[in-house]
């Protein structure tokens, strides 16, 4: 997998501001790929909006799909920066591990994490992981605040499967989890992404009221653990989200 993305990058790094636009024999050449292999990336990335192509000249440039990473890059610096201080603050406050997450397609993608310290069980999702979006508080955190048609898109196109006994695979079901999150501001699951593990998370607003990202305390489930007092945390989380909300742009 590794070594597909790879090749993928280098198509894509290929094109600069002074050759946004590229033959396939420039291609060939600047790569050194082979032809078989490049044909497959390109025609890979055509169809994913990553490259163009101008049927008149037979040319290929950069595409809106990597407009939109770039537009989803820059806001989450803004987040991630204004995000931080609250993690380490909520991680010394409840001792538990904070993760702060965007939406990459139809994935949650975790942008940063701060784990719990002390003993028993730890766990963590580190900055860079992806985990499907359907499953876990955060993630359906961030489907519940996308406009109903993207929400539903993505839902109709996922393939749901069973990620622990408590995952919910029912379309129907996350639909009305999600107009029931939307209505209360936050999702509080358990053992649904991990087994070992419960989650609460809440929005981070930006100025449509989209979520730029859903920031969750996690903690650990096992026979003996102490209960998460749901209450005393959503109020940390409320006050990080709302302050990280403001910070870009969202005033209701």
């Amino acid at each position: 997998m590794s070594k597909t993305i790879d090749k993928g990058i280098l198509v894509l790094s290929t094109f600069t501001v002074d050759r946004p636009r590229l033959t396939f024999e420039e291609l060939s050449k600047l790569t050194q790929m082979p032809s078989s292999t490049l044909y497959r990336f390109l025609n890979g990335l055509l169809r994913s909006g990553y490259l163009v192509k101008d049927p008149s000249t037979l040319s290929y440039g950069l595409g809106p799909g990597v407009l939109r990473l770039g537009r989803v890059a820059e806001a989450a610096l803004d987040v991630r920066s204004a995000a931080i201080p609250w993690m380490d603050r909520l991680r010394d406050e409840t001792g538990e591990t904070i993760y702060l997450s965007v939406r990459m397609g139809a994935s949650r993608l975790c942008l940063e994490s701060r784990e719990r310290e002390g003993r028993g069980i730890k766990f963590s999702i580190r900055a860079g992981e992806t985990s499907p979006i359907y499953a876990g508080a955060s993630g359906k955190v961030l489907l519940a605040y996308l406009p109903d048609k993207e929400a539903h898109r993505i839902l109709g196109q996922a393939k749901l499967e069973k990620l622990t006994p408590h995952t919910v695979t029912d379309r129907r079901a996350i639909i009305r989890e999600l107009a029931l999150i939307r209505s209360r501001g936050y999702h509080y699951t358990e053992a649904e992404y991990n087994p070992g593990a419960w989650g609460l998370a809440a929005p981070i607003l930006n100025t449509p009221g989209i979520a730029a990202a859903s920031f969750s305390i996690s903690g650990p489930l096992y026979a003996g653990a102490r209960k998460p007092a749901v209450d005393r945390l959503l109020s940390l989380l409320r006050a990080a989200t709302r302050d990280i909300s403001r910070r870009l742009g969202y005033t209701a």
